[in-house]
Parts: C-alpha cells; sequence; structure tokens
C-alpha cells in the first residue's frame, strides 16, 4: 500500500486564500491551496514552507496546525495535514514549478490566484472535505474548534 503525508498551506491575505491550479496529463485542471508530500526527516512545518516557496516563491512562517484528514482508497492511503503559514504582508506571490516534473517536461502549476470566501464557493479546490471546512471556517478566521477531517475510505 502506497502511504504518504500531504502537508497543505493556508496562506491568508485580507481574507483572501492563495490557491494554485494544477494541470496533469490525463485529468481535469484542479485548484490546492500550495503544498506537497512531507519528505523523511522533514518537519510539517519545514514541508509547508518549502511547498510555499517552491509554488508561489513567498517565504512562508508556520503558524499553527488547521485540519487532519484521511484518504483511504484501494491501495493508498493519505494523511492530509492542514496548516497555517503567515507571509509578509508586502511579499508578492509568483508562480513557481514542481520539482517533480521533469525538464523539458510540459508544468503542471498552471496559475496561482488570491480567491475570496464568495470566489471559493465557486472554484473546484481538492480535497472536497477541506474545502467545506475552509468554507464553513471562514466566518471565525479560519480558527476551527475541530481538526479532524473524516475524509474515511473511498
Amino acid at each position: 500500500m502506497d502511504f504518504g503525508v500531504r502537508v497543505a498551506a493556508v496562506v491568508e491575505r485580507e481574507g483572501r486564500l492563495l490557491l494554485v491550479r494544477h494541470q496533469k496529463p490525463d485529468r481535469a485542471p484542479y485548484w490546492v491551496l500550495p503544498g506537497g508530500r512531507l519528505e523523511p526527516g522533514e518537519t510539517i512545518p519545514e514541508c509547508a514552507a518549502r511547498e510555499v516557496a517552491e509554488e508561489t516563491g513567498l517565504d512562508a512562517r508556520f503558524s499553527g496546525l488547521l485540519y487532519v484528514g484521511e484518504f483511504l482508497r484501494e491501495g493508498r492511503h493519505t494523511v492530509d495535514v492542514t496548516v497555517r503559514m503567515t507571509v509578509d504582508k508586502e511579499a508578492e506571490a509568483a508562480l513557481g514549478s514542481d520539482p517533480e516534473v521533469a525538464p523539458g517536461s510540459e508544468p503542471t502549476l498552471r496559475e496561482l490566484r488570491w480567491v475570496g470566501v464568495e470566489k471559493l464557493e465557486e472554484i473546484g479546490l481538492l480535497p472536497a472535505p477541506l474545502k467545506e471546512r475552509l468554507l464553513r471556517d471562514a466566518p471565525g478566521g479560519w480558527a476551527p474548534a475541530e481538526v479532524y477531517l473524516e475524509g474515511g475510505r473511498r
């Protein structure tokens, strides 16, 4: 069974979240929070900072745990950890790249965008349980009472 931990970062500025759009071969485009797979020996805050830097060019600092979710499907178990990251208000985000994409290949990161809550409802953000919680917790500034998201088996 493939097992992994994915770390996603909530980077918020003036009530808007920073999202990245991926386009992979044989798959419809999708939006996610900046993030990626936790590397062996890497802490969750280190992973989040690295992924934010790779995908958006921003220097981000860990400021807390938001959610933990699990997704199980045939042959795969993924633990999703969503954290809050802080960036300087003046810093400009720029579309980065995915270092796992081979040189000369079509890039998978296609766009980044600051999205307000009203627009978040319209965007196909993955995973869906995370999108639901982000929308639900937005009025409280993403300060959840519960951190475990039941993703369960698929």
